[in-house]
């Protein structure tokens, strides 16, 4: 069976800078192949990938505030959270 070039952990102590650009080809290259073969690592890019846009998004527009409605649905999970811990 093929081992592969990275682990998972490499891979996530490596994707912010595979996202700005400063790994070499091979670098790259070894990131890249990690994703196709890891669909959790690859979840975890598409993710940072989201963040990404998100926070530049909200860098030109300014913060965004939550429906009432949604801000209180998201406030009593947390609370109902806390309480079963």
């Amino acid at each position: 069976m093929h081992q592969p070039r990275m682990r998972c952990v490499e891979f996530v102590e490596s994707i912010t800078d595979w996202m700005e650009g400063e790994l070499t080809d091979e670098d790259c290259s070894v990131i890249e192949e990690h994703m196709v073969i890891c669909p959790h690592c690859n979840e975890f890019a598409a993710q940072l990938r989201t963040t990404v846009r998100a926070m530049r998004l909200v860098e030109t527009t300014g913060p965004v505030r939550a429906p009432d409605a949604a801000r209180e649905a998201l406030l009593e999970m947390f609370r109902r959270e806390r309480r079963a811990r």
